[in-house]
């Protein structure tokens, strides 16, 4: 029964991170677009909110893998 829930909880991590990822850039893009669209610049400000959505990402990444290797042990 503990393997079973073992292995759960990095599925749900694994999906948790899948979304965190696609939801951030996305939100990192949309948000960028507008503000190229608001000052009428070429996709700098698009481009940064993508790779601030990454950034994002992967802070979150690094946290819940902290927090499970801290539920660990």
């Amino acid at each position: 029964m503990s393997n079973s829930k073992n292995s759960l909880k990095y599925v749900y991590f694994g999906i948790s991170f899948g979304t965190t990822m696609a939801v951030s850039i996305y939100f990192g893009f949309k948000g960028g677009a507008w503000l190229d669209n608001y000052f009428g610049t070429k996709s700098v400000f698009m481009l940064l909110g993508v790779l601030l959505g990454i950034l994002a990402s992967f802070k979150s990444l690094l946290t819940n893998l902290k927090r499970l290797d801290k539920n660990k042990n």
